[in-house]
């Protein structure tokens, strides 16, 4: 069943031929905009904030809040390894998002991070700096990547990789996007006028996530002969989704789930040791701050049309094999980027990179989607998001101790790129059955 304004069918139970002739005469909803780009927009832009907020915008508070309070930098940082409880949070939100759907896990999860932002400019000592970072990641998962898996692979299953790609196009939009803005409010106002911008955001999009998303279309009551609406559709809409795929249970016991678990693992190394260290890798090798920063820009840039362009490719050949592809590419991009002493390396590198990185944030829930279907997508997603765990917390870490012991980060960097030599092999073993 298409939906009115011509979005791919939805996996929902097949009307009867009663319901089908009773329908038959009356008006399709007055609306021009798809229920399914809606529901892609809102993830777009949760993604964009929660990304944006937690990851690229992050270094803009450092300064002011190490002179209002006289906290060390090594303190107030600390409090970005509070994002690995998103990732131990990931399988619980994931199973109530199986449950209720992902509208009310959407709007929750961005309420709960606009409040850590709106309670910021009340902060008295350091625990409550650590307290409030709690509650902006307990529920991060939920802000960002399930939802958006869900709602994409509903609406768009033919067209789920181009699709999913422009969606999770959000978190390289918040990257280059808010920071800017929080810049301007820093520099005509105050930090504190950044965080309640920032949590006065967060709360209008969940109200209006809670509002406008839908994981189904709004089925037009049926007029009986008598003029009255019979029941029949309202039962029909409040009946829940038969989503095809694996359960839990059944995804456990393959051995492709925990390759894939493995994979999705090392991939999430490589972002948060190179991504989050590419301007300080640049300056350490003697570029200039102005070319470090273009550089990480493009880095963010070439992560949107990696997304998209990558994403279109699953809706032609299998997921595992765009994904090795897409770490072949970072490999060769890490490698140009080792020494900028060579202009042309380094500006072929940095560009690769960011395409085949930030085709890594969009090919890991259509991977899983692949491999294991709808059903308990939001279940099996936060399984696999909880190896995550690993990465946030000891990638930086790494990234540290390559350079305070050599001086350098292409220790690091060698590293990661061993890991994506690996990532591939395992790939070659990630044979699952196509989600029933």
């Amino acid at each position: 069943m298409a939906n009115s304004s011509g979005s791919d069918a939805l996996p929902v139970e097949p009307e009867s031929k009663g319901e089908r002739r009773s329908q038959i005469g009356v008006p399709a909803p007055l609306t021009s905009i798809s229920p399914g780009w809606v529901a892609a927009a809102a993830a777009f832009s949760g993604a964009a904030l929660a990304i944006g907020s937690s990851n690229y915008a992050f270094s803009i508070f450092v300064e002011p809040l190490e002179k209002e309070f006289g906290w060390s930098r090594t303190q107030i940082s600390a409090s970005l390894s509070i994002w690995a409880l998103g990732s131990l949070t990931a399988p619980l939100i994931g199973r109530v998002m199986d449950r209720y759907g992902a509208r009310p896990v959407m709007s929750f999860s961005l309420a709960l991070m606009g409040l850590s932002f709106l309670l910021r400019p009340l902060m008295g000592a350091l625990w409550h700096w650590y307290g409030l970072s709690v509650l902006q990641f307990v529920c991060f998962s939920g802000a960002a990547l399930l939802p958006a898996g869900r709602l994409v692979g509903i609406w768009f299953p033919k067209t789920r990789g181009r699709v999913m790609g422009l969606t999770m196009m959000g978190n390289n939009f918040g990257g280059l996007v808010l920071p800017l803005i929080v810049s301007a409010v820093l520099a005509t106002a105050s930090w504190q006028a950044g965080y309640l911008v920032l949590g006065i955001s967060c709360m209008a999009l969940a109200v209006l996530s809670f509002l406008v998303v839908r994981e189904r279309p709004k089925v037009p009551p049926v007029v009986a002969a008598g003029g009255s609406a019979s029941g029949v559709s309202e039962s029909r809409q409040a009946a829940p989704l038969a989503l095809a795929g694996w359960t839990v249970r059944e995804a456990l016991r393959v051995r492709s789930f925990y390759v894939i678990t493995l994979v999705v693992l090392l991939g999430n190394f490589v972002y948060t040791v190179v991504v989050a260290q590419v301007y300080a890798h640049f300056t350490a090798e003697d570029v200039s701050n102005a070319q470090a920063s273009i550089a990480l820009s493009v880095v963010a840039a070439a992560g949107m049309a990696g997304k998209f362009s990558f994403g279109y490719l699953t809706e032609r050949i299998p997921a595992r094999f765009v994904m090795m592809l897409s770490f072949a590419g970072q490999i060769v991009g890490l490698i140009l980027m080792l020494n900028p002493a060579y202009p042309v390396l380094m500006w072929t590198g940095v560009p690769l990179f960011g395409l085949c990185m930030g085709a890594f944030g969009a090919l890991g829930p259509l991977l899983v989607q692949e491999g294991f279907g709808l059903k308990s997508f939001g279940s099996i997603m936060g399984l696999v998001n909880l190896a995550t765990v690993f990465p946030f917390a000891l990638g930086p870490l790494l990234a540290g101790l390559s350079y305070d012991t050599t001086g350098s980060y292409q220790i690091a960097f060698l590293v990661m790129a061993a890991m994506q030599v690996a990532a591939i092999l395992l790939l070659t073993q990630a044979k699952v059955k196509q989600a029933r």
